[in-house]
């Protein structure tokens, strides 16, 4: 069960109170740290996003297409539709020879409040390009040329593209594909279930792949190199992801997802963690995330101080005016269940 984690205060009260589930997961899948249940399942969602990139790299599409680290980034991001976003996935299209009306991701404005504000400005409307998994779906057209399978119909479950996915996510959690319930994403393609301890084990596989087949390995370094290195290309400006790389100097890859999951890799560790807040909402991921590697002792004192800002983060009435804030109450369990 879901143990608290935030309590939302409002003057000097509780308004609201936040539960949350953790795992921390080393690569051999002991466990290291917990809160709630940590066998909780939920989807994956687009933390999943690194393990449907797996196969696009694995293919060799790498040398054939030219790929940059600019370019992993973005087949593994959640974006926020901003310019340099953009670009980036019309470069891979344009390699590729396909086009936005390739995409099956669906249109939606960009989530980058001054990108969408600029796009209205300019009369223009938003097309399958600005959708946050463009990048992703930009991916798995290159994984269908690779493949040379079709590209329409590449989002299905039955096309080629999603069973190499399926085939990864079985690797890198250690479960069988039987094993793997799916729903429909909100980009259309399947999304995994799975408990939260073999999503941490996954990223921790990611940025410590030792022991798994060499061309995995040299797959999943070149797919967390390109997380760290490129957060802003990841996720867009003032998300967590990049909030947490400038604050500790790229030392972890990190990717969120839909209804309040956040997953991260700490290579120097060897450690994937994996959160989920139990009501689905966004406000209390960044004081969880924090509070957890505060927990851990990973973080130098710099690192917490850069950080502190997101632990007790202060809420703000539409005048600007404090009104409350979010204080995480939770402390990690230890070692296994």
């Amino acid at each position: 069960m879901a143990e608290r984690a935030v309590d939302i205060i409002r003057g000097n009260v509780v308004e609201s109170r936040a539960f949350a589930d953790v795992a921390v997961v080393d690569s051999l899948g002991n466990v290291r740290y917990w809160l709630g249940d940590p066998e909780r399942k939920t989807f994956w969602r687009s933390s999943a996003k690194p393990f449907q990139a797996l196969p696009v790299i694995l293919s060799g599409a790498m040398d054939r297409y030219r790929f940059s680290g600019e370019d992993v980034a973005i087949i593994c991001a959640s974006h926020g539709g901003e310019p340099q976003h953009i670009q980036q996935v019309l470069s891979l299209l344009h390699r590729i020879d396909a086009t936005p009306k390739d995409l099956a991701c669906g249109v939606h404005a960009p989530s980058h409040v001054p990108s969408a504000r600029l796009l209205e400005k300019s009369g223009e409307s938003p097309t399958a390009l600005h959708n946050n998994c463009s990048g992703k779906h930009s991916g798995m057209l290159t994984l269908a040329r690779m493949l040379q399978a079709p590209l329409a119909g590449y989002e299905s479950a039955d096309h080629p593209v999603q069973q190499e996915i399926r085939h990864m996510i079985s690797l890198m959690t250690d479960m069988t594909e039987s094993e793997l319930v799916t729903g429909t994403d909100g980009c259309s393609v399947p999304t995994f279930y799975l408990p939260l301890t073999r999503m941490a084990l996954a990223y921790a596989r990611l940025v410590d792949p030792r022991g798994l087949p060499e061309d995995i390995q040299a797959a999943s370094h070149v797919i967390s190199e390109a997380m760290r290195i490129h957060p802003y290309l990841v996720s867009g400006e003032g998300r967590l992801e990049v909030i947490l790389a400038e604050a500790t100097q790229n030392r972890f890859i990190a990717k969120g997802g839909a209804e309040a999951v956040f997953c991260i890799g700490i290579p120097e560790n060897g450690l994937g963690i994996a959160l989920k807040v139990d009501d689905g909402s966004a406000r209390t991921v960044a004081p969880t995330v924090v509070r957890v590697l505060s927990e851990m002792g990973i973080l130098s004192p710099r690192e917490q101080m850069a950080l502190e800002r997101l632990v007790n983060l202060v809420s703000v009435n539409h005048r600007g005016l404090e009104v409350g804030r979010l204080d995480p109450v939770f402390h990690l369990h230890r070692g296994r269940l």
